[in-house]
Formats: C-alpha cells, structure tokens, sequence
C-alpha cells in the first residue's frame, strides 16, 4: 500500500513538473536572477570603465556597452553598426577619460564577457519561454503579449489557476501590495497592475488606461478559457479590444 502511494505521489509531481506552465514558471525565475546577475555586474564594470570614458554608459544599453568596451581600436567603431555612432565619436574626441593600467584592463574585459555571456544565455532562455507561451497558450500570448503573459502565469502559480479567475483579478494582477496597502489606509484601490506595461495600455491617459485595462482583462479571461480548449479565437478578441480603444478615443 505504501509503494502503491509513493508511487502515485511521484506519479503527480513528475506530471506537474513537465507541465509546460511549470517550465515556464521555472525559466522566467532563472531569467530574474539573471537580469539581477548582469545589473550588478554592469555596476561593478563601471566603477572602472567610467573612468575610461565617461557618460557613455548614459548612450548604450548594457549589451551595446560591453560590445563598445571590448573594441581594442574604438576608431573601428562604425564596425558595431550602432545608431549613436556620432554621439559617441564626440565623446571620445573630447578626450576626458583616463588610461588604466593593462592588468585592471584585462579584469574589466573579462567582466565584459562574462556579461555579455550572461546576455546571451538570458535571450536563450527568454526565447525558449516565448516558443512555450506560443505553442501552449496562443490566446494568452497574442493578448496579453508573451512577457506579460509569462508574468501572470508566474503570479498565478499555474496556468490552470490562472484560467480560472475572473476577469476582475486578472486586471489587477501584480497590484496585489498596492491594492492591500489601499485597503489598509483606506485609499483609492488600483486599477490596473502588470496590464500597465500592455502596448495598448501604456500611452494612454490615466482615465482611459483603466478603461482599456478592464476591457483587454476580459478578453484575456476569454482568451485563458478558448486555450484550455485548444481554439485561437484571438484575433476576434484583439479586434474587439482595438474597437473598444477607438470608441473611448472618439
């Protein structure tokens, strides 16, 4: 009886755990820590490199600045195809940074690449939990947009969990500190918590934003149930959202 139990225990955690919403779960915790990992080491990167050529940090994203930083002959750097280009040939001709010592210079380009190593192992996985969303909930990936959608799985705990909630909380996913906090010193509660970064969402003014937010949950709460079906009535839904956008814009 015993191992009869065990059995069907091991049973249901393998089962969980080769659930695809697990997996992503799972990677999207990786991909955090490791865009922890590459602040901290950007950070400490620039403590030295600032000093070689200052402010140009406040140009390029992290990826671009390593690339920068590793060029032996910075004269070649119309090599990197970078759009400020210009803008960083004006720095280094003012010439105001400093020459570090061979030995320092090699400590910061191994931390250039052990970043920019980071970097790739990052889109690696965040292209692996795009394929995962797309391939498992087509709805909720064309909706909500894919880091969106891997964010409220992750909330959620499970996509099964996730499918079942009313549209009322998925709008308000990712305000769960907000909205208790509100409630605590009697405020006004949000309106909307990682919807705020939806591309249909983001640019509005605050009154619209809560408006479309309510909407587009609706139709994610739509959309969750049409992929535990296997249906992609997504495009419907999106039309529907984009109808709904023009006539608050009217």
């Amino acid at each position: 009886m015993k191992q009869e139990i065990l059995q069907i225990t091991k049973n249901k955690v393998k089962e969980k755990l080769e659930k695809s919403d697990q997996k992503i779960i799972n990677l999207s915790l990786i991909v955090e820590k490791l865009q922890l990992k590459i602040n901290e080491l950007t950070e400490l990167l620039k403590i030295i490199s600032d000093q070689e050529y200052p402010s140009i940090d406040q140009i390029l994203g992290i990826k671009d600045y390593c690339k920068f930083y590793l060029l032996e002959d910075k004269s070649q750097i119309s090599t990197l195809n970078f759009k400020e280009e210009e803008e960083i040939k004006k720095i280094l001709d003012y010439n105001i940074g400093i020459t570090i010592e061979k030995d320092v210079k090699e400590i910061t380009n191994k931390l250039c690449k052990n970043i920019l190593e980071l970097i790739d192992t990052k889109e690696k996985i965040d292209l692996k939990i795009d394929t995962l969303i797309k391939e498992n909930y087509i709805n909720l990936y064309n909706i909500a947009t894919p880091k969106i959608a891997c964010k409220m799985i992750e909330i959620a705990g499970s996509f099964e969990r996730l499918s079942r909630y009313p549209a009322s909380t998925i709008q308000l996913l990712g305000s769960e500190k907000s909205f208790f906090k509100a409630l605590k010193f009697n405020k006004k509660t949000p309106k909307y918590g990682i919807l705020y970064n939806h591309p249909l969402i983001i640019n509005l003014t605050n009154k619209k934003k809560a408006k479309i937010a309510r909407s587009l949950a609706s139709k994610i709460a739509l959309g969750l149930k049409a992929d535990v079906e296997k249906k992609d009535i997504s495009k419907d839904l999106i039309n529907k959202i984009k109808t709904k956008i023009s006539e608050i814009n009217e």
